[in-house]
């Protein structure tokens, strides 16, 4: 059962931009050493997607828009100007949306001239003709456009029942990987160094820790697997931003190709 009771953060998926032929006929190798589930196409009918789904309920989702969008209709899409085969963004949930409205005040009270939106109706259609329904909340500058996706998690809250959505227990099939992982251990976020004190008082916000970090705790949807149930965040300083690492809850310790140059780590730690 996903988790209902913790008020903190829950690390719900990240987000994995390919082209659309390459979500079309995936890697063999990829299939070799990771589940695929299917997914379906999204309610603006922009994109559609795969899940790789996990014991503990998080997922990476890859995400490709259709052939023959608009170029100028991809360019408005909230990730039209990533790059593919690369982590673009990730998302957190609550036990409740109605939880969200006091992270949003903590974080406009935070000082870093950020806000986050109000939830945003979304959804999808399964393969199966099942509809999905949600909303997303993102992170924006209070003197307006979108802090970069990845940046700061953006916020998924389903309004249809999650385990339509994420059927990692309903299929527990799906979430058995050849590679061995078992979950999510940790994302580390590279953020151009001027940024970093502004992004982390908003993390702060959301995290609300006991004493000044660049490390904040995040869950996961399920206690009940045999995943430690539990992950961090890492920001950190560079040149330029990236999501730099995504770390999977496993063993063996080893590096493997998600797609051609997208390494991810698994980690029994």
């Amino acid at each position: 059962m996903d988790n209902e009771t913790v008020s903190g953060p829950l690390l719900d998926h990240v987000v994995v931009l390919v082209s659309h032929a390459t979500l079309v006929q995936l890697p063999s190798r990829l299939q070799h050493v990771l589940a695929i589930s299917p997914g379906g196409t999204h309610a603006d009918g922009a994109t559609t997607n795969k899940l790789i789904l996990f014991e503990d309920g998080f997922y990476i989702e890859l995400i490709a828009f259709v052939d023959g969008l608009d170029p100028e209709l991809r360019k408005k899409h909230r990730w039209g100007r990533e790059k593919e085969n690369t982590v673009i963004d990730w998302a957190y949930t609550l036990g409740h949306e109605e939880q969200f409205e006091a992270v949003r005040e903590r974080v406009r009270r935070a000082g870093a001239s950020i806000h986050y939106t109000a939830p945003e109706p979304g959804g999808r259609t399964r393969d199966d003709g099942t509809v999905l329904e949600w909303a997303v909340a993102t992170a924006q500058h209070d003197g307006g456009g979108a802090v970069q996706p990845g940046k700061l998690p953006f916020w998924c809250f389903d309004r249809t029942p999650r385990h339509l959505r994420v059927p990692y227990e309903q299929d527990p099939l799906r979430t058995r990987h050849p590679c061995g992982a078992r979950g999510i251990s940790a994302i580390r976020v590279v953020v151009p160094a001027g940024e970093q004190k502004v992004l982390g008082q908003v993390y702060h916000a959301i995290h609300e820790p006991k004493v000044p970090t660049n490390l904040w705790r995040f869950g996961v949807p399920s206690k009940t697997s045999t995943s430690r149930g539990s992950g961090s965040v890492v920001l950190l300083g560079g040149n330029e931003f990236a999501i730099h690492e995504v770390i999977l809850l496993g063993s063996p310790d080893r590096r493997i190709e998600l797609l051609p140059g997208l390494y991810i780590r698994i980690s029994p730690h």
